[in-house]
């Protein structure tokens, strides 16, 4: 019998996760705070629970963490996960780590821990690897109605001057699709980068999608006023993934962004 499945945080990508597992037929509980996500979870048989109901299910069970380090939950779930000893654990980290890291960038690549934000991930993940959680550092996520293009028609999108240097992606399907893996064939106290084959600047991304929404380019910008995760040049490999036989279906963002905008008009 399949475990049951924990997932800490129902955010974008979770929600979608435990309604493709609710469906399928497996037992989901799931933690959130948003009533609308509630809403979509409970309407696929998702059990939405109570943080401390759901950390009373984890002994034997998979367990997903999404809760980002400012919630100051980690050391408390690791407390209760490390008594428990749920069957798989796997915790959502971010390529944000890597910080100033230009280049190729893979699990190898040296951590920064200049910036606050990137040591409270990688304090949360010196929490839980010890627990044998496999670790998935990912990419920027993207989907139906969150990424580049609900900006550009927001009339919100910048780009730098420059054009920017290369970022990677991860089509929100495929990450779910890599939680599947992970949890399924992931090693435990392991790290795995999270990223689709096709890193891109802002300006190519902008121009690609420009073109097929008929808009024209956004306000070009100093690069120093972006946020620092839209300042750097990084491609993410996942071949470490790839290894354990994921296989994106949007290897790059414009298979990614054409499946993302087909599902937005179907409402």
């Amino acid at each position: 019998m399949t475990a049951p499945l924990l997932l800490l945080g129902c955010g974008y990508t979770l929600t979608r996760f435990a309604v493709a597992e609710a469906r399928a037929g497996r037992e989901v509980l799931a933690t959130t705070r948003d009533a609308a996500r509630r809403a979509v979870l409970e309407g696929a048989g998702v059990h939405v629970v109570s943080v401390d109901a759901a950390l009373s299910r984890a002994a034997g069970a998979h367990v997903v963490d999404s809760v980002p380090p400012d919630a100051g939950l980690d050391a408390r779930f690791a407390e209760v996960l490390s008594r428990a000893r749920p069957s798989r654990l796997v915790y959502l980290s971010s390529t944000g780590v890597y910080g100033s890291a230009r280049g190729h960038v893979d699990e190898a690549t040296p951590v920064d821990r200049t910036s606050e934000v990137s040591r409270a991930r990688l304090d949360a993940e010196a929490l839980f690897l010890p627990l044998g959680a496999s670790v998935m550092r990912i990419a920027g996520i993207y989907g139906p109605g969150r990424g580049t293009s609900g900006r550009l028609k927001a009339g919100t999108l910048r780009i730098p001057d420059s054009g920017g240097g290369r970022l990677s992606r991860i089509h929100v399907d495929d990450l779910v699709d890599a939680v599947r893996v992970v949890l399924e064939r992931g090693a435990p106290g392991e790290v795995y980068c999270v990223a689709d084959r096709r890193p891109a600047t802002q300006e190519e991304t902008a121009s690609w999608l420009c073109q097929q929404l008929g808009l024209p380019m956004p306000p070009r910008v100093p690069l120093a006023s972006l946020h620092e995760s839209l300042r750097g040049d990084r491609a993410i490999s996942a071949a470490k993934l790839e290894a354990l036989g994921w296989t994106p279906r949007y290897p790059d963002f414009t298979t990614g962004f054409l499946a993302s905008m087909e599902e937005e008009a179907r409402g």
